[in-house]
């Protein structure tokens, strides 16, 4: 096979595979822009008419004049991202009846929607609402995740629908979608009876899987996964923490090993240091002292911890952790004392009105192909720019729904 049909076969099936996967396709506002720049600003434009009242008329008197109010905000195209890699000669020319360009092609364009997935469910963080264990019964959020039976199914699938309906005046009703993973599908299929749910066929039909109630299901294992580590008494030397893969182990002296933390003269401290590690994306070292030092993750680690982000608060003793993309985080512990643990571990699923998020991204371009100089073969190099914002409008028209590991 040549080069040029390697390059022809990649660019066919990158492309199919990245449209068919991609399941914010579906669910964002989105736009394929055939030219876009790094740094460059969507501008838009919203109103607010909170202000304005519906009043009794009065004969003969002057009218009360109230006010609309418009705002700006802005969609930064700021995600420029790649995958890339190295073929040589060999491997192309040698390849027999296998085709590398439709193989490579295709299981790239799916690595590549993964990661622009985990990118937009990030945003379901944003929502102005959160969907939990309190709203199945009451009409106010408890923080509680709801763990999904026979009983919270039901609830849940009827009463999302009516907190956005109840916060929006009866506005979004209609063109809904409800993104989850495939262990609450197959929850959701179990305890709905009478739903024929295609959850293993979801992954090329852009994630969609059935109709509930008066949303279409999708699935996605690009969800948000969120936890928060309770953490009030310093570890013990060798004590472990584990989430979405990742195991951190806390010790009283930085041995070399990776995603190592140094156990502080406090635990505020402590923590403070494993939250710092983390929103390093776990790929920076830092000398040890009484109070500093950790070492670096893996590489497979640190292309978890990418986007991960995590909060350190004192006055709780907590540290809440968040991995855009990872999905359910399996957290875990071997922590010496026996009340610090992990809580409220959960997916951040999508409720709400298709197209509540904005999504533009750059058309697929063709593969860039460069003759390495220094061995025989070529480089790949396959590439998404993107800009993904939840507009203060759109933030009312979607849930951030919470549900338990």
């Amino acid at each position: 096979m040549s080069l040029t049909n390697y390059q022809e076969h990649f660019d066919n099936t990158y492309q199919e595979v990245f449209q068919k996967a991609l399941v914010s396709k579906d669910i964002m506002n989105t736009r394929f822009e055939a030219k876009l720049k790094y740094g460059e600003s969507v501008e838009r434009f919203s109103y607010d008419i909170s202000g304005v009242a519906v009043r009794t008329v009065t004969r003969g008197s002057a009218s009360t004049i109230d006010s609309v109010t418009d705002s700006t905000e802005l969609l930064t195209v700021n995600l420029e991202k790649e995958a890339a890699f190295h073929i040589s000669d060999g491997e192309v020319t040698q390849a027999g009846p296998l085709n590398p360009g439709t193989v490579i092609g295709g299981q790239i364009g799916l690595k590549v929607a993964i990661d622009l997935d985990s990118r937009c469910f990030a945003e379901v963080q944003n929502a102005e609402y959160a969907f939990d264990t309190g709203d199945l019964t009451t009409g106010t959020s408890t923080g509680v995740p709801i763990t999904l039976s026979s009983t919270t199914v039901p609830q849940m699938t009827t009463r999302m629908a009516a907190k956005l309906k109840s916060k929006n005046n009866q506005m979004v009703t209609s063109n809904m979608a409800f993104v989850v993973d495939a262990y609450a599908a197959s929850d959701v299929e179990q305890y709905l009876l009478g739903k024929d749910i295609d959850i293993a066929g979801a992954v090329f039909k852009n994630g969609y899987a059935g109709a509930i109630r008066n949303a279409t299901l999708y699935v996605s294992e690009n969800l948000t996964g969120v936890a928060t580590l309770g953490l009030a008494t310093n570890p013990t030397d060798g004590d472990t923490i584990t989430f979405a893969g990742v195991t951190v182990t806390f010790v009283a002296t930085l041995s070399g090993g990776e995603s190592e933390i140094h156990i502080a003269s406090t635990v505020d401290i402590t923590r403070a240091n494993l939250v710092e590690w983390i929103n390093a994306g776990g790929a920076s070292a830092e000398a040890e002292a009484t109070d500093t030092g950790y070492s670096a993750a893996t590489a497979a680690d640190q292309a978890i911890l990418d986007a991960a982000s995590a909060t350190n608060d004192n006055t709780a003793n907590t540290a809440l952790i968040v991995v855009p993309g990872s999905g359910r985080l399996n957290v875990s512990e071997t922590l010496t004392d026996a009340t610090d643990a992990w809580a409220n571990s959960h997916i951040a699923a999508y409720f709400g009105k298709k197209g509540a998020i904005d999504l533009v991204v750059q058309d697929m371009k063709k593969v860039d192909m460069r003759p390495t100089a220094d061995r025989r073969g070529t480089n790949v190099f396959s590439s998404y720019l993107a800009g993904i914002k939840t507009f203060a409008d759109g933030a009312k028209k979607f849930l951030n729904v919470q549900i338990a590991e």
